[in-house]
């Protein structure tokens, strides 16, 4: 998420590049009708879950997915399950839900405590919004809490510690106010503007635990700010009628109810659940490599509309071939007018500024981002670097095998001559730092180093080991890699690997 963002940081990076480019089982069902029954009324029984068949996904999640990856989906059975109900008021900007949590410990260890965060709390890109926590209980039950990070992170104290494959149900309520308009540094992904509502990050979400224990970083005010786990979504979204919109996963079912309508959605495996919508929107669809694909553009973007189908059409062509199958039943990119970023991905769905709506470099960019963030994940903290240039790399590869050879070299040497620029300016750094670092330094100095350095750095890559251990590399990452988290040791071990080379002193000159 928040790709691109930092071509704003100055008049000069705005739209550079775009200028001159022009360029179970019963056990589990029992459970999950529980759940759903405390949307209202307490959890009073908790249990185990236990291994599913593609078939027996819960709530229809197979319905999301491919049908080829949904026995592989179907091995996911302890990742945290979110079932969410939630009614949006496009007029006064705000929503209000209630949720529930289906949480296993697969952490190896027990846990006396489990955070959530409240990501718009902590403004950075998301902006001056709000969040709100009601009525939590954990098993029915009420439990002390602790905000901290300017609310940002929630840390719910357990009665007694979680043992490790131990399960437990978190229940609460939840309500939201969304900026509008809001030009004060946020990306626009949760902001009202121009009648598009977006909503990234908008409901309490799980924080990851790792070898460091619980990641609560503050809000980013240049990056990626979500770093979650990999998770199955059920939320039946509540619109006023005449709303045209877009969310992450699939909707398997839509009510009337009275002059709103309720949409339900299943997902697949997915690190987070986006929604956007808006009155004006308009909605092309198209079957691409067995993929819908729908385009949500607004009024006198017809054209744009078409283009985008056609890049989303070589981008899920040459990445699957070139990396592994998009495993999700749907892809959306939506058109909505943004504030301080040019496009964002989210799982399912890339957002594209009105701006550069069309655009094959950021377009392809952002649907990379399915397999380089969603698919395979990364600490977007810690390493940045990991998802974001390799993404870049790919939208390079993107022109290589689906545009023309003169657009390749167009953009390649694009890319080349901003890294040389970097360099003779004496701007030159490591690409593999935290958001810490780069934040010190600047937007522009991040996109330098992490974009269009880190995309030198794969093609210098690609270069020494050459087209074949290169891609069976990235081929074996993904596949390994798939629904998990990554480090820099994931991927960078497997191009000495497929190389046979040694590669320290290659990685020490670019990344550390």
């Amino acid at each position: 998420m928040g790709s691109w963002q930092h071509f704003i940081s100055g008049d000069y990076y705005k739209l550079k590049m775009f200028r001159d480019m022009n360029k179970n089982t019963m056990n589990h069902f029992i459970l999950l009708l529980a759940v759903f029954m405390t949307i209202t009324f307490p959890i009073t029984i908790a249990c185990q879950s236990s291994a599913l068949s593609a078939a027996e996904l819960p709530y229809n999640q197979s319905e999301a997915l491919q049908a080829k990856e949904a026995e592989e989906a179907s091995r996911l059975h302890d990742i945290p399950h979110y079932y969410i109900k939630v009614a949006i008021d496009m007029e006064d900007a705000s929503y209000s839900g209630s949720a529930v949590i289906d949480y296993t410990n697969i952490e190896g260890r027990e846990l006396s405590s489990i955070f959530l965060r409240l990501i718009p709390n902590g403004g950075g890109t998301y902006g001056n919004g709000l969040l709100a926590v009601e009525s939590l209980m954990v098993n029915g039950s009420s439990v002390e809490t602790k905000y901290s990070l300017d609310d940002s992170a929630l840390e719910i104290m357990l009665d007694e510690p979680l043992e490790a494959g131990a399960h437990l149900v978190i229940r609460f309520d939840f309500e939201g106010n969304v900026p509008v308009d809001f030009d004060g540094g946020g990306y626009g992904i949760f902001n009202l503007k121009d009648g598009v509502m977006s909503l990234a990050g908008w409901y309490p979400i799980l924080a990851v635990y790792d070898d460091e224990g619980w990641n609560i970083d503050p809000v980013s005010t240049i990056g990626d700010s979500v770093y979650s786990d990999i998770a199955y979504y059920t939320v039946e979204l509540t619109l006023p009628d005449g709303i045209i919109h877009a969310a992450t996963g699939s909707m398997i079912r839509e009510t009337r109810d009275g002059s709103s309508i309720k949409y339900n959605y299943v997902s697949g495996p997915v690190r987070d659940f986006f929604i956007a919508a808006g009155n004006d929107f308009k909605v092309k669809t198209k079957k691409l490599q067995g993929i819908i694909v729908n385009v949500y553009y607004l009024p006198g973007h017809e054209q744009s509309a078409d283009m985008t189908l056609g890049i989303a059409k070589g981008s899920l062509k040459t990445f699957t071939d070139k990396f592994g199958t998009y495993p999700y039943d749907e892809l959306d990119i939506v058109e909505a007018p943004m504030n301080g970023s040019i496009a964002v991905e989210f799982p399912g769905i890339v957002v594209v500024g009105s701006q550069v709506f069309g655009n094959a470099v950021f377009t392809s960019h952002e649907i990379a981002h399915q397999w380089w963030y969603n698919i395979v994940g990364n600490d977007v903290i810690d390493d940045p670097w990991l998802d974001e240039a390799l993404t870049t790399y790919s939208s390079i590869l993107y022109y290589e095998f689906s545009r023309s050879g003169v657009e390749h070299g167009q953009v390649l040497d694009y890319f080349e001559n901003e890294y040389e620029n970097t360099l003779s300016s004496g701007n030159d750094d490591m690409i593999a730092q935290g958001l810490d670092h780069f934040e010190k330094l600047g937007g522009r100095h991040y996109s330098r180093i992490v974009y269009t350095k880190g995309a030198i750095f794969y093609h210098r890559l690609r270069q020494e080991i050459g087209d074949k251990a290169f891609f069976a590399a990235l081929k074996d990452y993904y596949k390994d890699l798939k629904y998990s988290i990554a480090s820099n040791e994931d991927i960078l071990d497997r191009f000495e690997e497929f190389s046979g080379k040694q590669l320290d002193s290659f990685y020490s000159q670019w990344l550390y």
